[in-house]
């Protein structure tokens, strides 16, 4: 066990490499220190309610804030954390009155539940904020302290997240848009070029950069066609696809180090080969696939931008792109018909009911009650209620189990500075894990609680059990009754959902296709965007209402894939909707060719995408054909075909009007 420990905690403090990272070991030094001054402090004055706010106001800030290069972290830290601190400091004092507190957490949770429309990273600030403003208004944690001993310690806890931050991140700022950036030669599969694009643009662009990306979405593109073809192929010829396919991975694989690389002066070897000479060498046909082409030209477009890192920033997109895109996640989701607006709807009202249910209990070990419940109701669940047993069973057994170890283990108190410290040095784990988050909430709100309440440990463990079971249970009822009022889908109809998912991304592309050749469609344009983030977020959702209480079947992972590969492909549509006129030109043959692949041709062929000083919308071209390769591969696992790249038919006559009522 503790050697295990150990190496966890040694691969933690090293590089990728293997080597001992010193950002790691600074990062976990100076963890270390805070919270062993935290808790001395909190000690010896009588200061432990505003060193736990502190505690908790940096682990949201880090949480929410943090995962990309210190200067996109920085600009979220800006408009984030003086959210954070206010909500942090009044929602103590706004406990006091019940009708406030109530429409504080209710106003918050609807809010971020509807984030995921707009991003990954809104998801996580939105979820973390909800976190904050239960934890802040419902659990009675620094309800005892002054207004500005409240103030003083989130915005404490603040300064030590932005202190933390930029001393870890001061040494190579642009290392985890690099690590991004890499990431896409090493990973397949739909939706990881997006991340690394999003991660690219928030951190300014440079060209280099983005002539990687650019180069990594053709040779992800050519290689997709490869494996696709290797599908339609008797087996000798998919043995020799697969393997010029698994040797272009090996050099990619050493480029990526290159990319992530602070410099390079020089490739190895390895990086430099062709994929397909080792194959030819082998014997066998010699003559080469089409698509080789293009994985070839993509390897070349890295090495060459890997070794002359051109600084400069790329192209900007055209005016109102986010605006754009604010506006139509707006539009798509505030609507009955969107699961998202529906499951944020789910959401406040479970959180309504338990604020009632806890202002009935009137009782320090109802704190638990809401962060149980909200660990039920996960937002990003969407439509779900599969799994909500899970989580229950999960969230009581995990509070009756703390209360065992509070009333049994002396010095239980020290648990909350452990699990604060636990939390700062996992942020990875909370950003990606909702439950994770809210499960270490629990512990230190019932841990803090318990050991002020001046009543037998025992009876205070069965009361945060109890209360915790009410919690969980008003989140499965509330949930269960919202099916029965909401319109929802009990019963989903995968087959029509991924079809109609289909037909309103292809509209979307047929419409952008259709004004870079300066057709007047922006109304068109729009509702066509709408129509398909709608249907795109509701396919997502689909595969949370389909998993059973048993393992994923193939199914539910066919359902996931068309959803991501589809969403990523109405990601980079609505993208390429607002680069500069005189680069669109660049992906007409890619629009093309990714509508003839989900209309239902039978072929897979890689369009040329021409290469110039455009890298922002070549990405996007090449990526369209990966993630539209993806997409059909998916659908067409969806659909029941049994042979890969089944010719098949989408209708395309508009079965409803296309405007957003």
């Amino acid at each position: 066990m503790a050697t295990s420990v150990m190496t966890k905690v040694r691969q933690r403090m090293a590089t990728e490499a293997g080597a001992p990272d010193p950002r790691q070991r600074q990062f976990a030094v100076l963890v270390l220190v805070a919270v062993v001054a935290g808790t001395a402090i909190g000690w010896l004055f009588d200061l432990h309610t505003p060193a736990l706010l502190a505690g908790l106001t940096a682990v949201f800030a880090l949480v929410a804030s943090g995962g990309q290069s210190l200067r996109s972290d920085l600009h979220r830290f800006a408009w984030f954390t003086p959210a954070l601190v206010l909500v942090m400091a009044i929602g103590p004092l706004a406990s006091g009155i019940p009708v406030l507190a109530g429409l504080l957490v209710a106003a918050v949770v609807f809010g971020t539940g509807m984030l995921p429309a707009l991003g990954e990273y809104y998801r996580i600030g939105g979820q973390t904020f909800a976190a904050a403003t239960i934890v802040a208004t419902t659990t009675g944690v620094g309800g005892d302290q002054p207004a500005w001993m409240l103030f003083a310690a989130a915005g404490g806890g603040a300064a030590f997240a932005l202190v933390l931050r930029v001393l870890v991140g001061l040494s190579d700022p642009t290392r985890a848009t690099r690590v991004a950036v890499a990431r896409t030669l090493l990973e397949p599969g739909p939706g990881v070029v997006e991340l690394a694009a999003s991660a690219w643009r928030a951190d300014g662009s440079s060209t280099w950069l983005g002539q990687v990306l650019a180069g990594a979405s053709r040779f992800r593109a050519a290689r997709e066609t490869l494996l696709a073809q290797a599908q339609q192929s008797d087996r000798t010829e998919a043995e020799r696809l697969r393997a010029i396919v698994a040797e272009a991975d090996a050099v990619a694989a050493e480029l990526a180090t290159a990319v992530r690389s602070r410099a390079c002066t020089g490739l190895p070897p390895q990086a430099r080969r062709d994929p397909a000479q080792a194959v030819l060498a082998r014997g066998g046909r010699q003559d080469l696939p089409a698509a080789l082409q293009g994985v070839n030209e993509g390897l070349d477009r890295i090495r060459a931008a890997v070794v002359r890192r051109d600084d400069t920033a790329a192209t900007p997109p055209a005016p109102g792109a986010r605006k754009e895109r604010v506006l139509g996640a707006v539009r798509a989701h505030l609507s009955l018909r969107s699961s998202l607006f529906r499951h944020a709807l789910r959401c406040t009202l479970a959180v309504s009911v338990g604020m009632v249910v806890v202002l009935l209990i009137d009782d320090p070990s109802a704190s638990s009650l809401l962060l149980a419940l909200y660990v039920v109701l996960q937002p990003a669940a969407r439509d779900s209620m599969t799994g909500a047993l899970e989580r229950t069973g999960g969230a009581v057994l995990g509070v009756v189990l703390l209360a065992l170890v509070i009333t049994t283990v002396p010095g239980a108190f020290l648990l909350v500075p452990l699990v604060i410290g636990g939390m700062l040095m996992n942020m990875e784990r909370l950003r990606t894990d909702s439950t994770a988050l809210l499960g270490c909430l629990i512990v230190v709100t019932v841990v803090d609680q318990a050991m002020k309440l001046d009543r037998d440990l025992v009876n205070v463990a069965i009361s945060f059990a109890a209360n915790t079971a009410v919690g969980a249970a008003v989140a499965l009822i509330v949930g269960y009754v919202s099916y029965l009022v909401l319109p929802s889908s009990i019963l989903p109809d995968v087959r029509g959902s991924v079809r109609s998912t289909v037909w309103s991304v292809s509209e979307l592309l047929r419409s952008v296709r259709a004004a870079g050749r300066g057709v007047d469609l922006r109304a068109a344009l729009q509702s066509a965007h709408v129509l398909a983030l709608r249907r795109t977020q509701d396919l997502l959702g689909m595969p949370a209402l389909l998993d059973g209480t048993g393992e994923e079947t193939d199914d539910d992972r066919a359902t996931r894939s068309a959803a991501i590969a589809l969403d990523a492909l109405r990601q980079d549509v609505a993208t390429l909707a607002f680069r500069p006129e005189a680069e669109r030109a660049v992906a007409v043959p890619a629009l093309r060719a990714v509508d003839d692949m989900l209309a239902g041709k039978a072929t897979a062929t890689v369009p040329d995408v021409p290469a110039g000083s455009a890298p922002a919308t070549e990405l996007l071209a090449s990526s369209l054909i990966e993630n539209a390769l993806h997409a059909r591969a998916a659908i067409d696992r969806t659909l029941g075909y049994d042979n890969p790249w089944k010719s098949y038919t989408i209708s395309f006559v508009r079965t409803e009007r296309l405007h957003i009522r």
